[in-house]
């Protein structure tokens, strides 16, 4: 797996997040910028063919999932295929990563509402789901 289809699989989730209102106002925009500068590009030293830094794919999937206008629940069951695909190389910390900035997300603009809990709700129920098979032998 890939540090760039990582970020652009988090950039689907956080537009998961971000649209499950169905708009997305432009501080939400603004909140995504900072936690790629604040909390992505700081972690992350490998950059593509042009110099960029992986992390900012977060931004470029984001952007896309957005002029595509993809539903809230396909840019979701995206980012869950991914992760099921890759569990096995996915870290702990980085599905911690994922909740954490989908719950910072969330709470940007006019705090969690009920349809972003709905979707931040089935990310924990996966997340969980997950774990626990890890448990079983």
């Amino acid at each position: 797996m890939s540090t760039k289809l990582f970020y652009a699989e988090l950039g689907k989730l956080l537009y998961a997040i971000a649209n499950a209102d169905a708009i997305i106002s432009q501080t939400e925009k603004e909140t995504l910028t900072k936690l790629i500068t604040e909390r992505l590009l700081q972690k992350e030293k490998d950059t593509d063919r042009y110099g960029t830094n992986e992390a900012w794919f977060t931004q470029f999937s984001f952007d896309t999932s957005e002029e595509v206008i993809e539903s809230t629940e396909n840019a979701f069951e995206n980012f869950w295929d991914f992760v099921k695909e890759y569990k096995n190389e996915l870290t702990e910390d980085e599905l911690a990563l994922c909740l954490k900035l989908s719950e910072y997300r969330a709470d940007s603009y006019r705090h969690v509402n009920k349809k972003e809990n709905k979707v931040l709700t089935e990310l924990r129920a996966q997340r969980m789901n997950l774990h626990a098979s890890h448990l079983i032998f």
